[in-house]
């Protein structure tokens, strides 16, 4: 019994088997280890652009004095979100916008769950189109909302005052019809019907 035992752990294919298995396992273990410490770096690169902005509040945040590309969206859009809102309390309107659409993107690319990434598109959209009024860009705030329409009743809400704004009288009503054409309580319908253009 013994000597069988001692052939079969001599056979080829057992011994095979078992490099294999001894191999795969050093792979995952480096490839998990790989990970993390990817993951540390990215962590530690986005401590190092918050520690930035905490350190000068007065600091004018620019696209070429940081290193905002990182491997994990996460990181990616929350720095960019902060640095965009900050760029907002320092009126750089310009900035904010570049830091937005770059967010948009690489949301619209991504391969985020469904919801949440319509959710994510919906935000940013959303302060997007916002950003184009306070820059009097309607030119491509109008491209903007043509090549990314979002069926939503609060894109087209938006859409219907950015169109208000630039005095598209006629293009702010149809976008506020499609935004009452979905569900909503009496108030949110009153609402959208007292900022329509008179005409």
């Amino acid at each position: 019994m013994v000597d069988r035992i001692l052939e079969f752990l001599k056979n080829r294919y057992f011994i095979g088997a078992v490099v294999a298995i001894v191999v795969g396992l050093g792979i995952n273990s480096f490839l998990a280890y790989s990970k993390e410490k990817a993951n540390e770096v990215e962590f530690k690169k986005f401590q190092e652009v918050n520690e930035t902005l905490a350190l000068d509040p007065e600091l004018e945040p620019k696209l070429d004095k940081l290193d905002l590309n990182f491997e994990s969206l996460g990181y990616e859009v929350i720095t960019k979100t902060v640095l965009a809102k900050k760029s907002i309390d320092e009126n750089d309107f310009q900035n904010a916008i570049t830091l937005f659409k770059d967010i948009y993107v690489k949301i619209s690319s991504s391969n985020i769950a469904k919801s949440s990434k319509e959710v994510l598109l919906e935000q940013y959209s959303e302060n997007i189109v916002r950003l184009h009024m306070e820059l009097d860009d309607f030119e491509n705030g109008d491209i903007f909302i043509k090549e990314n329409m979002i069926h939503t009743a609060r894109f087209h809400d938006v859409a219907g005052d950015f169109y208000k704004y630039f005095g598209e009288d006629d293009e702010a009503n149809i976008q506020y019809d499609k935004a009452l054409s979905f569900d909503m309580d009496e108030s949110q319908k009153n609402l959208i019907n007292l900022k329509r253009p008179i005409k």
